[in-house]
C-alpha cells in the first residue's frame, strides 16, 4: 500500500536521505545536497513515497509560490539552474511508481499545484514518464548533452575522433609547446587522500575561474570569493563518498586548467571546466580533454562514459559522437481553476520564448553582456605595473636563468598573454625584475621591440 508523507524539515530530509542514498544521479546524493542545502536557502518542501511502510522514493521541491487565496501551489525540483539533473530520489526502477503516486497524491488536494520540471535528461526514466503523462501542458527542449566512449586504446580512440592526421598533430605540437614552458603535467584527484595531498592546488582553481569568465555571466559563480566556502565544502564531501573527479594541467606547480566532473560510477559528468586564458595561443582546454581522455584509456580506468552534460559548445562537438538533451515539463496537478490556467499559459509562453532566443544564441548575447557589464563594476584593476620589453638578448645572456610562470602568475592577464604569445612565437623570456609594485619582463630573439605597460 503506498503512503505518502510531507514535511519541510531539511534536517530531517538530509537524515532520510544518508540512508535512502540510492540515487545514480550524483547532485541528488548525500553528499552533494548535505552541503548544497546547508548554503541554498529556500522554502522547501519533502514528500516521502512508502510502499509498505519501506520508504522507495523521494520528491525534493522548492516552492516559488503559495497563495491558499488563490488555491495555487507552484513546485520545482530542487536545485534550478544549480543542478545539471534533477528529478525524483529513487531506484531507476521505482520511478514510474513513485511519480504516478505523486500526481495521484497532488490531485486529491484541494490546491492546485502547477510543476516545473526543470533539466531532466531524455536518458533518465522520468523523461519517458513525462512524454506520456497526461497531466503535462508544456515541453521545452534546453540543452543538448554532448557525451563519448572510452575504448582501451587511446591511438585508436584519438583517431576515431580526430580522423584528420594533420588535426592530430597540431594537438600533439600544442602539448608539445606546453611541455617546453615549464615543468608541465596533469595530476588528477578523486578521492579524499587526493584531495589532501594537492590541497594547494586545488585553492588555485577559483582564480583561474574567475580570470577565465571574467567578462561572462557564469551561473555557478565558481569563481566568487562569496562561493568559495560552499565549493570548498563541497568538492570535499564528494571527495570523502568518492562522488567527484578533478583534473589539473600544472605548469611550474601553478594550475592553469581544470575540469571538475562528477562521477556516477564508470560515468564522469563534466560540470565545471575553466582553464588560464593567459594561455589563448595554446589550445589549452582541448590539450587538457586529451590528456585526461588519455588517462581513461588505461586498461585499469574505472570510467567507460564521459558526459560534457548541459551545452554544446564547440570543443565539446570536436570529441563527443553521441548525446542526450535536458528537457522542461510544466505540468499540473488537476484540471479547471481559471487563474491557475491563465498562469500556466503564461509560464508555457515565458518559458518557450526562453528557449527560442537560448536556440538563436541570443541568450549567449545576453550572458556575454551581464557578464562584461559587471567586469567594469567590480573595478578589479590596482595600481601595480607591468611592462614587456624585447631586446637583445646577448645582452642580457644568463645560462642559469630558466623562466618560472609562477614569476609572472599573479601579474594582470593581458601581460601574461603577452608573455606566452612571445614564447609561442619563439622569443625567450630572459628575465623578470620584480621592484615593488613594478615588474619589468625582458625578452629577447624577436624582431619587434614594442613596449606594452598595463594597470593590472
Amino acid at each position: 500500500m503506498i503512503n505518502i508523507k510531507q514535511n519541510d524539515s531539511v534536517e530531517q530530509f538530509l537524515n532520510e536521505l544518508r540512508l535512502f542514498d540510492v540515487s545514480e544521479n550524483p547532485f541528488l546524493s548525500f553528499a552533494f545536497l548535505n552541503i548544497y542545502l546547508k548554503y541554498n536557502i529556500e522554502k522547501y518542501y519533502f514528500y516521502y513515497i512508502y510502499n509498505d511502510e519501506k520508504i522507495i522514493g523521494i520528491a525534493p521541491f522548492e516552492c516559488t509560490f503559495d497563495s491558499s487565496l488563490l488555491g495555487i501551489k507552484k513546485l520545482r525540483f530542487i536545485g534550478y539552474r544549480k543542478l545539471n539533473y534533477c528529478g525524483y530520489i529513487c531506484l531507476e526502477n521505482d520511478c514510474e511508481e513513485v511519480h504516478h503516486s505523486m500526481m495521484e497524491y497532488f490531485s486529491n488536494l484541494s490546491q492546485i499545484i502547477i510543476f516545473n520540471y526543470y533539466d531532466i535528461n531524455d536518458s533518465s526514466p522520468l523523461y519517458e514518464i513525462l512524454i506520456k503523462d497526461k497531466n503535462c501542458f508544456s515541453k521545452n527542449k534546453l540543452y543538448v548533452c554532448p557525451c563519448l566512449r572510452f575504448t582501451d586504446n587511446f591511438d585508436d580512440f584519438f583517431k576515431e575522433v580526430f580522423k584528420s592526421s594533420k588535426k592530430r598533430t597540431e594537438l600533439k605540437k600544442f602539448q608539445k609547446r606546453l611541455s617546453d614552458i615549464g615543468n608541465f603535467k596533469i595530476i588528477n584527484i578523486n578521492d579524499i587522500n587526493d584531495l589532501k595531498k594537492n590541497r594547494y592546488l586545488i585553492e588555485q582553481i577559483y582564480k583561474i575561474h574567475s580570470e577565465r569568465f571574467a567578462n561572462v555571466y557564469a551561473t555557478s559563480f565558481f569563481g566568487s570569493e562569496s562561493m568559495r566556502p560552499y565549493y570548498s565544502e563541497l568538492i570535499e564531501s564528494l571527495m570523502i563518498d568518492k562522488k567527484a573527479y578533478i583534473s589539473l594541467l600544472v605548469m611550474d606547480e601553478i594550475v592553469i586548467a581544470f575540469i571538475f566532473c562528477l562521477t556516477n560510477g564508470k560515468e564522469l559528468i563534466d560540470w565545471i571546466p575553466a582553464f588560464d586564458p593567459a594561455f589563448s595561443k595554446y589550445n589549452l582546454g582541448t590539450v587538457q580533454y586529451k590528456m585526461l581522455f588519455e588517462e581513461m584509456c588505461k586498461p585499469d580506468s574505472t570510467y567507460t562514459l564521459f558526459d560534457y552534460s548541459k551545452g554544446s559548445s564547440v570543443y565539446k562537438r570536436k570529441w563527443a559522437k553521441e548525446e542526450t538533451a535536458n528537457h522542461q515539463f510544466l505540468l499540473k496537478s488537476k484540471r479547471g481553476g481559471m487563474i491557475a490556467s491563465i498562469i500556466c499559459w503564461i509560464d508555457k509562453q515565458k518559458f518557450s520564448l526562453k528557449c527560442t532566443l537560448r536556440n538563436y544564441g541570443l541568450l549567449s548575447k545576453i550572458k556575454d553582456l551581464i557578464g562584461r557589464v559587471r567586469l567594469i563594476l567590480s573595478n578589479k584593476n590596482s595600481s601595480e605595473l607591468s611592462e614587456v620589453k624585447y631586446v637583445n638578448a646577448e645582452d642580457y645572456c644568463d645560462i642559469n636563468y630558466k623562466f618560472n610562470y609562477s614569476t609572472i602568475r599573479n601579474l594582470p592577464v593581458n601581460v601574461r598573454e603577452e608573455v606566452l604569445t612571445g614564447i609561442y612565437s619563439g622569443a625567450q623570456v630572459l628575465k623578470v625584475e620584480k621592484k615593488s609594485e613594478y615588474t619589468i619582463i625582458l625578452m629577447g630573439n624577436k624582431e619587434s621591440n614594442n613596449i606594452n605597460e598595463t594597470n593590472k
